[in-house]
């Protein structure tokens, strides 16, 4: 199964990873806003949920109150240096990368899922693996995109003082509510 996620979305997943501010190493912010600045990087980069057997690839590893981890593998040679990854990555802009983040909690984010590839080089095939809870977390921005609409609309009324549409709109968002919670 091949998947072609677009130099847009890897932008954005990586715009939103840095507004995360998880990342404290300035290194790694640098190299991964060298990554969004590059439109032929980014068609180059393919974010996975596992390196094994990648030829070049990232590592990063964010976790609360540990210092930022950073592997950086180019066939069998590693270094825990992001600048060396940078120039490498600068001087080599034909060979594909493959970033796999780690950071608490990631697989419950829409954006994470919305950049993930299979690994060529190894078997397991991102849709089996995490197929139901992408679907999770895409119903959760679903349900929460539909409740701050309702909240727009339930204002606009009172503003207006349409008292039936505020009423209407009030029961709805109390079933969406208790739809939400006996899902969950």
């Amino acid at each position: 199964m091949e998947q072609t996620v677009s130099t847009v979305q890897k932008k954005s997943f990586i715009k939103w990873l840095l507004n995360q501010n998880v990342i404290n190493d300035r290194e790694i912010i640098w190299l991964l806003n060298f990554l969004m600045g590059s439109e032929q990087m980014l068609r180059l980069v393919h974010f996975v949920d596992n390196v094994r057997g990648c030829k070049r690839a990232i590592e990063i590893n964010v976790a609360p109150q540990t210092p930022d981890e950073f592997k950086y593998i180019k066939n069998s040679v590693r270094t825990d240096d992001p600048e060396k990854a940078f120039h490498d990555l600068r001087l080599n802009q034909e060979k594909t990368v493959y970033i796999k983040v780690n950071l608490p909690s990631i697989t419950d984010c829409p954006e994470y899922f919305s950049v993930l590839e299979d690994n060529p080089s190894y078997a397991q095939i991102v849709h089996q693996a995490y197929g139901k809870a992408a679907e999770a977390a895409a119903g959760a921005a679903e349900r929460a995109y539909k409740e701050k609409s309702l909240k727009q609309a339930i204002n606009h009324a009172l503003d207006i003082g349409d008292e039936a549409s505020f009423y209407q709109l009030t029961e709805e968002l109390k079933l969406l509510r208790a739809v939400s919670n006996s899902t969950e």
